[in-house]
């Protein structure tokens, strides 16, 4: 039960973050001076919010977290997933050649999305503390 508990927070967490997330890029891109999507963003998020939830919730025993870590830990999730998002598109957008020379550039794209994203990252950091809290009261009520 536990397993199937863990992978249904997974997979709503990972949806409603690729729905948001992406939801966002798309409208902001739509409203900007280009009226362009910035589609390597959208991918690097995308890979960097696939592989981050996967592996923690692969790994965490997120079940026995108490409500300030399970907060605390979901923003910096979504910290973190702003970081590799912005780090993976930086290097996406480059050619392979020069992925040494690319990589302080992207880590200072990473540091400044996140403090663009600041609020985006609170907002989905709630949003995944009140969808881990909502299976967490499910898998504790028989």
């Amino acid at each position: 039960m536990l397993k199937s508990i863990r992978t249904k927070t997974a997979f709503a967490i990972l949806i409603s973050n690729l729905v948001l997330g992406n939801g966002i890029l798309i409208i902001g891109g739509k409203s900007s001076f280009t009226a362009t999507v910035n589609y390597p963003l959208l991918g690097g998020m995308s890979m960097a919010c696939i592989l981050f939830y996967s592996l923690f919730f692969y790994y965490s025993e997120f079940e026995t977290y108490s409500k300030l870590k399970l907060i605390l830990l979901s923003i910096l999730s979504c910290i973190t997933i702003i970081f590799l998002g912005c780090f993976f598109t930086a290097l996406l957008k480059e050619p392979l050649a020069e992925f040494l020379k690319n990589i302080p550039a992207a880590l200072l794209m990473g540091m400044m999305g996140n403090i663009m994203f600041f609020p985006v990252s609170i907002v989905l950091g709630s949003v995944n503390f009140g969808i881990i809290s909502h299976f967490k009261k499910r898998a504790i009520v028989p």
